[in-house]
Order: C-alpha cells, then structure tokens, then sequence
C-alpha cells in the first residue's frame, strides 16, 4: 500500500505565498520590465515546482500528465484540475486542504495572467506538459526558457533526486541535448480580443447578403509545411483582423494549442468570429520567444496595418507584413518599452502566412496566401450567444 503523503497535502504544506500577494490586480507586475516580469514569472514557476516535491511525488505527477482522460485537447494537463482529480482520488483530503491549493494555482494563473494579457481575465493558464524524448521512469520537470538571438532553445529542469526541502536544483540545458522525457510547466492563453473604436457607420454585412451568411468558422484541419525546430515548435498563434468595407473593427489573437507539428494537424479551435465584419486578414506565426500574449497581438496587428500601406492594396502578402516588422522597429511611434522589447525577439521569418477571407467565400479548403499553410474550416450559422465569455 503506498502510504506517502497525497501530492497534494505536500503542495499545501511546502507552498506557502504571502497573502498580501494574493490579489486579482496586476499592480506588483504591471510596472516592471519585461524582463523584470520573466524574472518573476520564472522564480514562481521554480517555486511551484519545488513546492509538488517531485523527489517524493515525480510519478504520480508524471501518471497525471500522461492520463488521456485528464489532458484537454492540446495533451496539457490544467493545473486548475488538479483539486478534483485529488478530491476523486483522495476523498479524505480535508475541504479546506484543497481550497488552499487552488489558491496557490490562481497565485500562478494570476501571474502568468499578468505577464501575458496585462491583467487578470481569471484564465486557467497554467499547465502541465508531458514531452517525449527518451523514455524514463524519472522525467526531467522544468519549463523552457524564452529565446535569444543566436541562441538553441534552451530548458530550465530539474531531476528528482536534486530536489529536497521544497527546493529544486535547476540546470539550463539545450533542447537539443535532452537526453530524456520531460514534464513541462507551460503557460497557454487562449483568445485575446480588441476591439477597435468606429471612425463612420458600420454597413450591416447581411443586409445586402443574397443567402445567409455565417456567423463563425472553426479551424479543424491546420497543414503546416513549414516550422522550425522539432521539440519546443510550433507554438502557433493566429492574428485576425476583422475589417467592415475598408473600416477596421476588430482584432483577435488566438493560440492553436493542437498544432504540434510539420504536417497536418487536427483540432477544433473556434477561429473566425464575424460580428460586424465582412472580412478578416488572417495571419499565422511560430512563436518560440515567449513573447507575452497581448504583445503578439499588438505588434502583429500593427504589422499588418503597415504591410497593407506598403502594399498599396487591401490584402497585403506575408512579405509585406515582414517588412513591416523592419518598419516597426525604427522606433517612429510612441510604443511603451516593453513592446520594443518584444518586437526585438520576433523574427520575420516567426510570419509563415497570411490570407484575407470575405464573410461570403464559404469554402472549406483554404490556402493561405503563400501556400505554406492550408487551412480546413467549418462555418457555422448558429447565432452567437454569451460572447461575453468568451471575448
């Protein structure tokens, strides 16, 4: 009979936050640095790791992260589960046990929250992420560090027998150089919308539709002929931008959290939500910088507005929104730092493709412009409901 402690009375015990921290606001993240709030954000997930003891725990946290039944559908385990699942599996666990560690995973929501939308929107982030890459029966536990120019993609892990007294040695490794599976401790944001303040009159797009027009479209089906390195790729996020005639009215940023690899991947993500819009340019990329969310958003969204100037036309090409980047970077409007920081980090060749779709093309197959990604969609008619949760 194994009679150690259920993991999670170890997290309660070992995982202590000062309550004064335990705020919905963003106040003690907001004014830093980007880089001030990596460091925050990597000191909490070291101490969140520490905290599940994993010299004493490492296969019961590596069974849950390898469950089907409990992964969603990107295979992450949501650390936001982890009280039921215990509460299931561990029915004597005190009440007030299990209230306490969820409050210790809305600390890390909240933070990785701050970091990446700039205040609190009450998502559950924060995950967990079995990879392969040699199988063991003791996984590396870490999470992988942001980018730098000229630089391999590089982890922070720990093995179980370096962590003792709430505590983890951590060491950097290449990703490359694994030499065993890992448990990942991942962030993954889901949508971030914006919408865009009217100059005229909006046009009702079904008031002169000859047939009914739909009301979203779900991604199914993503080919990707093109991602870079094999392990921490693809992070794929798409950045739409929802135009009513010539009239900008809306920008969405949104993380594809099944497409995983070079090839077909298969999911469903509600991508297009139409709204007032009848048209939205779409435009994919490959995110390995850890750039906060509500920066991607803003730096492509501004990108695209500058590549559709150099384009002299309405449907830029990936070109001209990867020469906007260059445009960007001259530092000609008044961004705060942070997004300079961010902009420094993106590549133009992080841009795989674009495409601008009409509310009234209702195909299903969709090459994006450059023919490095193909996209299968499913439009639905239903009306909208309960955007509000969702926007």
């Amino acid at each position: 009979m194994n009679t150690r402690l259920p993991l999670i009375i170890a997290l309660t015990v070992f995982f202590f936050i000062p309550h004064a921290f335990a705020t919905d606001q963003c106040s003690d993240i907001s004014g830093l640095g980007l880089e001030a709030r990596e460091q925050r954000f990597t000191v909490m997930k070291e101490s969140f790791i520490g905290a599940m003891k994993p010299s004493e725990h490492l296969d019961q946290i590596q069974a849950l992260s390898r469950d089907p039944d409990l992964l969603d559908e990107a295979g992450d385990l949501t650390l936001q589960t982890f009280p039921d699942i215990i509460r299931k599996q561990y029915p004597s666990v005190p009440k007030e046990v299990l209230d306490k560690f969820s409050e210790r995973i809305e600390e890390l929501d909240r933070v990785a929250d701050c970091y990446h939308h700039g205040k609190r929107n009450k998502d559950a982030l924060m995950k967990l992420r079995y990879r392969k890459v040699k199988a063991t029966d003791s996984p590396y536990i870490g999470f992988l560090l942001p980018k730098r120019k000229d630089q391999p993609r590089q982890a922070k892990v720990a093995s179980a027998a370096t962590c003792y007294d709430r505590q983890c040695d951590f060491t950097v490794k290449n990703v490359d150089d694994l030499d065993k599976d890992i448990i990942l401790l991942v962030q993954r944001p889901a949508r971030l919308s914006t919408s865009v303040m009217y100059s005229k009159p909006l046009t009702d797009p079904k008031a002169t539709a000859t047939k009914p027009l739909p009301e979203r479209a779900y991604l199914l089906e993503l080919d990707l002929q093109k991602v870079g390195e094999y392990f921490s790729k693809p992070e794929i996020y798409m950045q739409l931008s929802y135009y009513n005639g010539d009239q900008l009215v809306r920008q969405d940023t949104i993380q594809i959290p099944w497409a995983k690899e070079k090839g077909i991947n298969k999911g469903k993500t509600e991508l297009i939500i139409w709204l007032n819009a009848d048209s939205v340019q779409l435009t994919l990329m490959e995110n390995d910088w850890e750039i906060p969310f509500r920066l991607i958003g803003k730096i492509l969204s501004k990108a695209v507005e500058i590549g559709m100037q150099l384009a002299s036309a309405s449907h830029p090409e990936i070109g001209h929104i990867q020469n906007a980047l260059d445009t960007l970077s001259n530092r000609s409007s008044s961004e705060a730092p942070d997004f300079y920081d961010a902009l420094d980090r993106m590549n133009a060749d992080d841009l795989l493709d674009t495409v601008r779709l009409q509310r009234t093309n209702q195909g299903t197959y969709m090459p994006m412009k450059k023919g490095v990604v193909k996209m299968t969609l499913k439009h639905d008619y239903t009306p909208k409901t309960r955007m509000r949760n969702e926007l």
